[in-house]
């Protein structure tokens, strides 16, 4: 049975169309390589072409899609080396955005860490299971949070960008196997995160990007191991 979504009348189509689509495609519901016929998501949403051609135009800009000439949209296709590729990349920007908040940010720049992270605490030390896509959210404002007062709107752009196909890769793993990731019962991600907090209100650099660095990487053999599995990569 074809998939039905009702949009929300504030937002405006295209904006609709993008978010939906980006979302089913970092979740893994659309596969690599699957084609993206407009015609599926003219259905799915009741809009005409128009939107749902817009929103995969700027979807190319996101490296989640990909196009070919007269061949239509697809998915971008992964591999392991895309996604060591992509956690290497990521993992330079956001140190990097990371130094330079420690350097430059101020009073508020603090006071919306400690915010962001109260709301993640509490998340991961509610003791019921939490939707994974709501921990996510909420992780993503809280790193967020921590790289804001770098003072470059161009570095944090491009993290946004390749958070995007690194959330897909986290996102995939965990819907394809959720015991092998985790959400709010994860302790050491719970420690992770205090480290990082208690490092970077101290100002300190080194320790805050050595734990950083490994926050972000140490997941990723068993991202790789669960898209093998699957036969994604």
């Amino acid at each position: 049975m074809q998939k039905k979504t009702v949009l929300n009348p504030e937002n405006t189509l295209v904006q609709q169309c993008y978010n939906e689509i980006k979302n089913d495609i970092i979740e893994g519901v659309l596969k690599p390589g699957q084609k993206l016929k407009v015609e599926m998501f003219k259905q799915r949403f009741s809009v005409g072409q128009s939107p749902i051609r817009e929103a995969l135009s700027q979807l190319l800009m996101t490296g989640l899609v990909t196009t070919e000439e007269n061949k239509g949209f697809r998915v971008a296709k992964i591999s392991e080396a895309d996604v060591r590729d992509i956690y290497a990349t990521f993992t330079i920007i956001e140190t990097n955005a990371l130094k330079l908040a420690i350097k430059h940010g101020d009073e508020n720049w603090e006071a919306t860490i400690v915010a962001e992270f109260h709301k993640l605490s509490l998340i991961e030390n509610n003791p019921k299971e939490v939707p994974y896509e709501l921990w996510a959210d909420q992780n993503y404002k809280f790193h967020r949070a921590l790289i804001a007062g770098c003072n470059s709107p161009a570095l944090l752009e491009i993290q946004n960008i390749l958070y995007l196909q690194f959330d897909r890769y986290c996102r995939m793993a965990y819907h394809m196997n959720p015991q092998h990731t985790s959400t709010n019962h994860d302790q050491e991600k719970k420690d992770d995160h205090k480290k990082i907090v208690d490092a970077v209100l101290k100002r300190d650099t080194k320790t805050a990007v050595d734990l950083m660095t490994y926050h972000i990487n140490e997941p990723l053999k068993d991202v790789i191991h669960v898209l093998k599995t699957q036969k994604m990569i």
